[in-house]
């Protein structure tokens, strides 16, 4: 599989850079191991699956961050 160049942002990069937490503190916050958020993030999709979507919706909720429809969208090319 090849990598994408880091420019490109897939949903999960960019929520994962807007709510500001390391890998192990999103991964507590969501209930989940830190190997789902390490490997969600190197995923080339990175899609973002509708429990995951919930998830970080509650998270960046509990922190003041607003996170939009188009933050868990794939950018359009």
């Amino acid at each position: 599989m090849q990598r994408l160049c880091q420019d490109h942002k897939t949903p999960w990069r960019k929520v994962y850079e807007k709510i500001g937490l390391s890998q192990a503190e999103l991964a507590r916050a969501m209930g989940c191991h830190r190997s789902k958020i390490s490997r969600a993030l190197g995923d080339d999709e990175g899609l973002i699956g509708g429990r995951d979507q919930l998830l970080l919706i509650k998270v960046a909720r509990e922190r003041a961050i607003e996170l939009s429809a188009d933050d868990m969208l794939p950018e359009r090319r």
